[in-house]
């Protein structure tokens, strides 16, 4: 009996199983994973913000399982049709990016998409508001004023607020000519800071223009007397003391042949431009009113 012959058969064996592992590992297996849905939100610091202190703007990707996102997201910045500004950030391993636009002043829709990465799938978010505010300032409006005449009226000046505009404006007012009398009341006017969201523009409150015309009076008096009331008439009859009055009085009745006077101290009639100017420190606006003497 041959000793050798187990040694072989344990080495053909060994061969035999060694080739059976080989075919075995020559075999693949494939394993398909897919991507986790997301969505996207965005926000702002601010939906009304001044030019000094611009909007920070956040989106947040939300996805269903553990782990961390990566990938970017594009912010779009639109006024109506045209865009105006983009900005693509990096999120960060909670999911979150966020941007800073310099944006001038007007009114924006904002809008984000999440680019997605080998876990998540890409997202859009919906819109959002954000209104960017020019300069504090206000302004002035009145409508046409109509009187008759030697009679008084008042109208309102309304006041606007302009981007959050708030202080006290000083008012004044001009006529073209010294037969129309006006007067503004109150003279100033306190505007207080808004409350709340600041409005690209909010009603202030008014004041009131008053008007004063004068009538044309006929008098009869001697020479002298059409002298006095001549006189008088510069320093319009509203206005005459009672010593010339009383003087006038006697020159009506006792001075000379009378003689048919017309006092023309009355405002004519006919349209005038009256002007309002309100004052706040190096802001200044004017109004015309058109007065309408009938």
């Amino acid at each position: 009996m041959n000793s050798t012959l187990p040694a072989f058969a344990l080495l053909t064996l060994l061969l035999a199983l060694s080739h059976a592992h080989g075919q075995a590992s020559d075999a693949s297996y494939q394993q398909s994973v897919s991507q986790a849905p997301t969505s996207l939100t965005i926000s702002t610091s601010s939906s009304v913000v001044g030019l000094e202190s611009p909007p920070t703007l956040t989106a947040a990707v939300a996805y269903p399982a553990t782990g961390q996102a990566t990938g970017n997201v594009t912010f779009t910045v639109e006024s109506g049709s045209t865009v105006v500004a983009t900005g693509t950030v990096g999120v960060n391993l909670t999911g979150l990016a966020s941007w800073v636009p310099s944006l001038p002043t007007g009114s924006y829709t904002i809008h984000a998409a999440y680019s997605g990465d080998s876990n998540l799938l890409g997202s859009a978010s919906g819109v959002i508001n954000q209104t960017v505010l020019g300069p504090e300032d206000f302004s002035l409006s009145a409508s046409p004023l109509s009187v008759a005449q030697g009679q008084s009226a008042a109208a309102p000046v309304s006041v606007t607020s302009i981007n959050g505009f708030h202080g006290v404006i000083s008012f004044t007012c001009a006529t073209p000519t010294s037969e129309v009398d006006c007067e503004s009341l109150p003279g100033s006017l306190s505007v207080p800071a808004p409350a709340g969201v600041t409005l690209p523009s909010t009603s202030a409150g008014n004041v009131s223009l008053n008007v004063t015309t004068f009538p044309t009076t006929v008098q009869h008096a001697g020479i002298a007397g059409a002298f006095l009331l001549s006189i008088l008439s510069l320093r319009r009859r509203r206005r005459r003391l009672l010593p010339a009055s009383a003087a006038l009085a006697l020159l009506l009745t006792g001075c000379g042949t009378p003689t048919r006077y017309v006092q023309h101290d009355g405002t004519p009639k006919g349209s005038y431009s009256i002007t309002v100017t309100g004052t706040s420190g190096q802001l200044s606006h004017s109004q015309t009113v058109l007065l309408t003497v009938r």
